[in-house]
């Protein structure tokens, strides 16, 4: 499945934080490329469960 989606990323204090506003999925990270990879596992959890509840 392909899904198009906004990624907004900004610095707060020493994170960077990662948001899907279509989704109000969020994760952080060191860095913005450790923030988009948790962001993106982050996805692949929420799918998965939803999945596994049939949603």
């Amino acid at each position: 499945m392909k899904l198009q989606a906004t990624i907004e990323l900004w610095q707060k204090g020493k994170w960077c934080i990662a948001k899907i506003p279509e989704l109000d999925f969020v994760a952080q990270g060191r860095t913005i490329d450790e923030a988009k990879a948790n962001l993106n596992e982050v996805v692949k959890i929420q799918f998965a469960e939803m999945k596994e509840m049939g949603t």
